[in-house]
C-alpha cells in the first residue's frame, strides 16, 4: 500500500490522503489577520456652552487606515476624517441653545471618544413689570422667555393676587394671574414673582375707572449681548432687546448667511434668535443684526485649510544637452494652493508659477555647456519634478572674432552670428570688459566655446 504525502505552501491545505479507499484528514492554515488596534483623544473634551474647536489625535499601526464619523448634529469633523497610521483631524462644537448639558460621540474605527457640552445659563426676559388695573376683579398675563432647560417658577407676594396658569415653567411660556375686586375707596398696590423678577401690581379704588394705557416713553433700544464670535460650523444664538414697554422694533441682518430664525419683530422687551451659516471659506467673516439702530455684531471663523496633498504628471524629464522645454500636470484639492520654485538657475519656470487647485506649470532648460550631467528640480507642495540633463560633448573650445550679427533674444539668453557661426549666450556665459546688455549689433567681439551637436557654439566667454 503506497502513501501520497502533499504538502501545500503556507496559508494553503496541508491534506493527507492515504491510498486503497482509507480515510483522509485535511487542516485549514491561514495567516493571522492584521490587527489594527485604533485608539484616539480629543483634546479638549469638555466644552463651553459657546463651543468651540478642537482636535482629535488618533494613534494606530502604520500600515492601518482608519476613518471618523459622528451621529451627534453639533459636532462637525474638518475633512479628510480619515487617516493611516498616526494622525489627528480638527472637528468644531456648535453653540449649545439650551439650559441642558449635552453629551456626543466621535467615532474611530471601534474606538468611541465622549465629548461634553455646558448647559446654557439662563436668562430670563419678561414683557411687562408692570400693571395698573381697576379697582374691579381684573386680570393680566406675562409673557416669559428663556432657552429650554431654563426652569422658572410665578408666585403672588400679595394675598388678593392668585396665579391662574404658569405658576412653574421651563423654556418660554406664559403666567395668567388674577386680581380680586379692590373693596376699599383706597388704590392699593402688591407684588407677584416671576422668574426671579419683581412685577408690581397697582389697583385703583373700588368704584374707579381703568387707567388709560402709558405712553411708549422715548424708545430707546439696546441689544445684549453687543456682539459674539461663534465656530466655523453652523450656529444658533439669541440676543436680548432691550426698550420700554409699548416700544415697537424690527430686527434685521445684513448678510444672508446670518438668518433671522425668531422674533423679527416685537414690543417693548424680547428676544431675536439668530442663525449663522456654516462657513465653507477659510476666510473669517462678519455679520450685523441691527434692532432699531441697535448693532449686534457676529463674528464667524473661517473653516480649517483642507489637508493638501500633490500628485505631478509626468514627475520627472530627461533633457539633452542642447537645452529643451516641457511642463507637467498639477493635481490637487480645489481649495489648495502652490507654487512652484525651480532648484537651479538653470530651469525656468515660463508658466504656472503659482496656483489654486488642479494647474500646469511650464518650464525651460538653459543649454549644459559642462561635460558633466546635471540635475535639477521643481518643487510644488511636498511633491519634486526631476530635470536630468546630459553633459555636453566633450571637445576642445574654438575662439571667433568678428562683428555681431542679426542679434536676438534677452539676457542671458541671446543669439548671434560671427561671419557664418551661430552663437548663443547662456546664464554661464562669462563676460570680459562688458556684461550681456553690452552686446550690440556691429560691435567687434571675441567668443570663446564649444560647438554642439545642433553645430551652434555656446558661449562660455564673451570679450568686448
Amino acid at each position: 500500500m503506497n502513501r501520497l504525502l502533499t504538502i501545500i505552501p503556507a496559508f494553503g491545505v496541508l491534506a493527507t490522503s492515504i491510498a486503497c479507499g482509507s480515510t483522509s484528514t485535511s487542516t485549514s492554515v491561514s495567516p493571522s489577520p492584521v490587527r489594527c488596534a485604533t485608539s484616539a483623544a480629543a483634546n479638549p473634551v469638555v466644552f463651553t456652552s459657546a463651543g468651540g474647536s478642537g482636535t482629535l489625535v488618533v494613534s494606530a499601526a502604520r500600515e492601518c487606515s482608519w476613518t471618523a464619523s459622528t451621529q451627534t448634529p453639533w459636532i462637525t469633523l474638518k475633512p479628510p476624517a480619515e487617516g493611516q497610521g498616526d494622525g489627528s483631524l480638527a472637528f468644531s462644537v456648535a453653540v449649545n441653545p439650551a439650559a441642558v448639558a449635552r453629551r456626543g460621540t466621535v467615532t474611530v474605527g471601534s474606538h468611541s471618544v465622549d465629548l461634553t457640552q455646558e448647559a446654557a445659563p439662563c436668562r430670563f426676559e419678561l414683557d411687562r413689570r408692570s400693571f395698573d388695573v381697576a379697582g374691579t376683579e381684573a386680570t393680566g398675563e406675562i409673557n416669559v422667555q428663556a432657552a429650554t432647560g431654563c426652569a422658572w417658577t410665578a408666585t403672588s407676594q400679595t394675598p388678593w393676587i392668585t396665579i391662574d396658569e404658569g405658576g412653574q415653567g421651563n423654556g418660554s411660556g406664559r403666567v395668567r394671574f388674577r386680581v380680586a375686586a379692590n373693596p376699599t375707596t383706597v388704590a392699593r398696590s402688591g407684588a407677584l414673582e416671576v422668574a426671579g423678577q419683581r412685577v408690581e401690581v397697582r389697583q385703583r379704588a373700588a368704584g374707579s375707572t381703568p387707567p388709560p394705557p402709558p405712553p411708549p416713553g422715548d424708545c430707546a433700544y439696546a441689544v445684549d449681548p453687543t456682539a459674539a464670535d461663534v465656530p466655523a460650523a453652523a450656529t444658533d444664538g439669541t440676543l436680548a432687546v432691550q426698550t420700554n414697554l409699548g416700544c415697537s422694533w424690527t430686527a434685521g441682518s445684513d448678510q444672508g448667511w446670518l438668518t433671522i430664525v425668531a422674533g423679527g419683530s416685537g414690543s417693548g422687551p424680547g428676544v431675536v434668535t439668530y442663525r449663522a451659516a456654516a462657513n465653507d471659506n477659510t476666510a473669517d467673516r462678519t455679520a450685523h443684526i441691527t434692532v432699531n439702530g441697535a448693532v449686534f455684531t457676529l463674528r464667524q471663523a473661517g473653516a480649517s485649510p483642507p489637508s493638501c496633498k500633490f500628485d505631478l504628471n509626468p514627475n520627472s524629464d530627461s533633457v539633452p544637452a542642447s537645452g529643451d522645454n516641457g511642463s507637467f500636470d498639477v493635481s490637487t484639492g480645489s481649495l489648495c494652493p502652490w507654487t512652484a520654485a525651480a532648484s537651479a538657475g538653470w530651469i525656468n519656470i515660463t508658466s504656472g508659477n503659482t496656483g489654486l487647485g488642479d494647474g500646469r506649470v511650464e518650464y525651460t532648460v538653459d543649454p549644459n555647456t559642462s561635460t558633466s550631467p546635471r540635475t535639477g528640480t521643481i518643487t510644488v507642495g511636498d511633491r519634486q519634478f526631476t530635470i536630468d540633463q546630459e553633459a555636453a560633448p566633450s571637445q576642445e573650445p574654438i575662439t571667433v572674432n568678428g562683428d555681431a550679427r542679426d542679434l536676438s533674444g534677452s539676457c542671458p539668453n541671446r543669439t548671434f552670428r560671427i561671419g557664418s557661426q551661430q552663437i548663443r549666450t547662456t546664464s554661464a556665459t562669462n563676460y570680459d570688459g562688458g556684461d550681456c546688455g553690452d552686446l550690440r549689433n556691429n560691435r567687434p567681439i571675441r567668443v570663446t566655446g564649444i560647438v554642439g551637436s545642433d553645430d551652434v557654439l555656446t558661449a562660455d566667454e564673451v570679450q568686448f
